[in-house]
């Protein structure tokens, strides 16, 4: 018998609570654009008494599930901005290779720092979602040189407002430098990088947070699969519980690009913030050993 929380669990229940966590978890990635390890990484780390790094690893792989399983959708809707993911990419497939890298030399065997450095992270990300603009967009920014070569503005149909939404991309150097500390995040600590790469388009950029979101479940499948290359020639790939947890989050990844849809802008930061707070308490006491 296997353990689940303290609690003797088969095998077979054990790859069932997997698959119902990674689905939830995958459904909430992608509906917030996050990908799904801020779920999942807490979730195995302090039920499943996994060690974090082989946490992480299965985090990655089971991003690259959620927005292989969501971008299509999104991209087939015209939501993601394929020209601010391409460029924003530049920067958060280097962080993903570092941060992967720091994790398997310097933090090797350090799972309680690897723990605490969650709290900061996530803390962080709600503070910049929850400080946005009472506006999903400014109409008139200042003017940007980059954005306006690499003809980075853009539209989308909102079906909840029911019309065109047009929009001008702003601040693309400081949004190149959020993406990088993104890719370091997700590489590091398996959560995609979506934490940053959302408020900062959305707060930094002026992308609707909507298509910020999309956009972000497109990005964050290269950005892991950087991160997860390293963690597999370093050995901290258990293909045992990858495998569930990618089956699941990719199934609820459909189901997230579904409700992405037609739900409010305002409800989607109000839920991003609480889960973000929920989650830097948990891995807190993870990582002082409140929670073991």
């Amino acid at each position: 018998m296997l353990e689940f929380a303290t609690i003797p669990v088969s095998p077979l229940e054990l790859v069932l609570l997997l698959l119902l966590f990674a689905i939830a978890a995958g459904a909430m990635g992608a509906l917030l654009g996050l990908g799904g390890g801020v779920f999942i990484v807490p979730v195995l780390v302090v039920l499943f008494a996994v060690n974090v790094q082989t946490a992480v690893v299965a985090s990655l792989v089971s991003v690259i599930g959620t927005s292989s399983g969501s971008a299509a959708a999104y991209v087939r809707e015209g939501l993601s901005d394929l020209r601010v993911a391409m460029f924003l990419e530049i920067a958060t497939v280097i962080g993903g290779i570092s941060g992967a890298l720091i994790s398997v030399t310097i933090l090797a065997g350090r799972s309680q720092l690897l723990a605490l450095a969650f709290v900061p992270v996530v803390l962080l990300a709600a503070a910049l979602m929850y400080r946005g603009r009472a506006v999903d967009t400014v109409p008139n920014p200042s003017p940007d040189r980059w954005a306006d070569r690499l003809r980075l503005h853009g539209q989308y149909y909102d079906t909840a407002r029911q019309e065109t939404v047009e929009y001008r991309v702003t601040g693309s150097r400081p949004g190149l430098a959020i993406s990088w500390c993104a890719g370091v995040v997700s590489g590091l600590l398996g959560i995609g990088g979506g934490l940053f790469v959302v408020p900062g388009m959305n707060s930094v950029m002026n992308v609707p947070l909507r298509v910020a979101s999309a956009t972000s479940n497109f990005m964050i499948g290269v950005t892991a699969t950087a991160g997860a290359l390293v963690y597999l020639l370093s050995g901290h790939l258990a293909v045992a519980l990858a495998a569930p947890v990618a089956l699941g989050t990719v199934s609820g990844s459909f189901l997230g690009a579904r409700l992405h849809r037609t739900s409010p802008t305002q409800s989607l930061k109000l839920l991003f913030v609480v889960i973000l707070v929920l989650t830097a308490v948990v891995m807190f006491l993870r990582g002082v050993g409140w929670l073991v």
